[in-house]
């Protein structure tokens, strides 16, 4: 079994980029130094592209997947980093085998994944990296989910592509919406409209007047058990006053996953667990990561009894607050179609996805069953509920 080394000043830039492949989990154990390393170093890096987050998903989600770790590298340094996990999926009578990031998959959702780059080898680390996931063994389609499209890596594993003849499709992923955070609260609060403005401290007012209120950022990992807990019960609570059911917090490799991610990012500095307290008991709660200046939004839960004092909207306010004060320039909300997030926000952005097919019938199986036939049951339906003429 290989062990990298923990990552040492990149080579020169005329340096030949060769690819390891590894496979297990204890390489993936052992690749933390190096993974760390490049990973504070590297423009596109995220929460969801960390050793961290990856190392927790693969631990919660891994079985029955094989990992494929792509590690570039250069006069014997590491320039770049691709994880990959293949997984069998049948189709329309055929089992194909698709490589995806890891991150993808599961009941839980990640945004902002794809390739780690180290800074002035981006462009030949993409090349490499794209060139060897074609070359992996045994796939019949690669379908590479929710990059962030401002980095080489996705036009280069569709030139890589196209280049060996195969049908390569980029495309956005998801649309995100996010604040772009000024220097003060008074700066935001002045960016508002007036209607909100008063919005905003009324409500704040009203709590305030009427219970004991406090605002704060857990900070506690002795006790972090309970507040994950209590998570979960309000985030359910405001689903069901919703009158609909949440897919989140439910299967236990959902549960294991985030407890086990929030306390690594606890002890890194990652974690913003926003709470509000009301006479003494937390009854909204927003879970959101931290990472270069950024806040970006996971879940949320509220106790819908108390609705009636918009408890949700004064905690998100506080958060805000929070978020500008600690010197953050963004408070991103991550995927998920919600009126609340377009109404607050004042920019937007797109992941990306790139599939990859291979030749073969389990590859064009897969698609028309995956892609194809879903789209032509959507334009069906649309037309069913034209009226008629």
């Amino acid at each position: 079994m290989a062990h990298p080394a923990p990552l040492t000043p990149v080579p020169a830039a005329h340096a030949p980029v060769t690819v390891r492949t590894l496979t297990s989990v204890e390489d993936l154990t052992a690749l933390a130094p190096c993974w760390n390393a490049l990973h504070e170093r590297a423009a596109g890096a995220s929460i969801f592209n960390s050793w961290i987050w990856q190392y927790e998903w693969w631990r919660a989600y891994g079985t029955g997947r094989s990992l494929r770790l792509l590690v570039a590298e250069s006069g014997g340094e590491a320039i770049g980093l691709l994880p990959l996990h293949l997984q069998q999926e049948r189709r329309l009578g055929a089992t194909a085998t698709i490589a995806r990031l890891v991150g993808n998959g599961g009941d839980t959702y990640p945004d902002d994944l794809g390739a780690i780059l180290a800074p002035g080898h981006e462009e030949a680390a993409a090349r490499a990296l794209a060139q060897a996931a074609l070359a992996i063994p045994g796939v019949d389609v690669l379908r590479l989910l929710d990059m962030e499209p401002g980095t080489p890596f996705p036009a280069a594993m569709e030139a890589a592509a196209r280049a060996a003849g195969l049908s390569a499709t980029r495309a956005p992923a998801e649309r995100i919406v996010y604040i772009n955070l000024p220097e003060t609260w008074e700066a935001y609060l002045a960016s508002v409209t007036g209607h909100r403005r008063r919005h905003i401290r009324g409500a704040r007012k009203k709590l305030n007047a009427e219970r004991r209120v406090r605002f704060l950022v857990w900070d506690d990992a002795g006790r972090l058990g309970e507040a994950f807990q209590r998570l979960s019960v309000l985030h359910h609570r405001r689903w069901r006053a919703a009158g609909e059911e949440s897919g989140s917090f439910q299967t236990p490799q959902y549960l294991g996953f985030h407890e086990a991610v929030m306390r690594s990012l606890l002890a890194r500095g990652w974690l913003r667990l926003y709470c509000l307290e009301v006479d003494d008991e937390i009854v909204a709660m927003l879970y959101a990561y931290r990472f270069r200046k950024g806040i970006y939004v996971m879940q949320a839960g509220f106790d819908p009894g108390l609705a009636k004092w918009r408890i949700g909207q004064v905690l998100l306010n506080y958060s805000l607050e929070h978020a500008i004060g600690e010197g953050d320039r963004v408070f991103d909300f991550l995927r998920g179609a919600h009126s609340y997030k377009d109404e607050l926000a004042t920019s937007e952005r797109e992941t990306v996805s790139v599939t990859v097919l291979k030749h073969g019938f389990a590859a064009a199986a897969w698609h028309a069953g995956e892609i194809r036939l879903p789209a032509w049951k959507r334009r069906l339906k649309a037309l069913l509920r034209r009226p008629k003429a």
